[in-house]
């Protein structure tokens, strides 16, 4: 298959699961659902806490998805391997932001 496939493909696919991760993460954080995050990690989380630990958290998988979009984006306009840099920036920034979460509000 020709470049312009694989590219095309591939954004399709960022566009999809940015738009995942986008839904679940304003779950997380507009509606509070802190079962949609792993349940270990809920566990231990105070009530007068979970919505401070569903805000970070939500945030931390909303940026995730933007990240993964952005890409998807790039991609129609720019064929080259920078396109990745919105994905990592994006997961780098959400990851850190999650583990934050449950450093702080999983004692």
């Amino acid at each position: 298959m020709s470049d312009y496939i694989w590219f095309a493909i591939s954004g399709v696919l960022f566009a999809l699961s940015g738009s995942v991760f986008v839904k679940l993460g304003w779950q997380i954080w507009k509606k509070q659902k802190s079962d949609l995050i792993i349940t270990y990690h809920c566990e231990r989380v105070s009530k007068e806490n979970k919505q401070a630990y569903c805000t970070l958290s939500g945030i931390g998988v909303l940026i995730m998805g933007i990240g993964f979009f952005l890409s998807a984006i790039c991609i129609a306009f720019k064929q080259s391997v920078f396109i990745f840099i919105p994905m990592t920036a994006g997961l780098v920034l959400g990851s850190t932001m999650l583990t934050s979460a449950v450093i702080k509000y999983n004692r």
